[in-house]
């Protein structure tokens, strides 16, 4: 997994709100490195209105379509953003840097951990692209 400096995440969060983060540099790390930024400077609303608006924007300039088969996803999205609020009130004490750089290589931060929760139907379902699902084999 990936340790981000200080620097580095500040430069990741600069260029994906301007929307000139390359899509390689898009990895499962940088939306939780994501996650965990906005849901530390923000209070839980406006975060997830924020990433809703800055990630379709990024995919956008990128290339990649929001569609039913790409682009973002409503309830993958959520789910990382309601499992970053959690861990962040686990660790009130920790620096955002110490705190994202922990919950990108805890084994919860793992790409097939929602799968946890979801059936893989559901998750990867249309419906669940575009609106939030609730789990569907056990509550998060």
């Amino acid at each position: 997994m990936k340790n981000y400096t200080e620097k580095e995440l500040h430069s990741l969060i600069a260029r994906f709100e301007a929307k000139v983060l390359p899509k390689v540099e898009w990895t499962h790390e940088a939306h939780l490195a994501v996650a965990i930024w906005y849901c530390s400077t923000y209070d839980f609303t406006t975060a997830k209105n924020l990433v809703r608006k800055y990630i379709s924007a990024h995919n956008v300039a990128v290339g990649t379509g929001n569609t039913d088969e790409d682009g973002y996803h409503e309830t993958i999205t959520l789910c990382w953003l309601i499992i970053a609020k959690q861990f962040l009130t686990s660790v009130p004490n920790m620096t955002v840097i110490n705190a994202c750089n922990t919950f990108i290589n805890n084994d919860i931060s793992n790409s097939e951990f929602l799968l946890n929760y979801y059936s893989k139907a559901l998750l990867f379902s249309v419906d669940a692209r575009h609106y939030w699902k609730e789990p569907d084999l056990k509550p998060l």
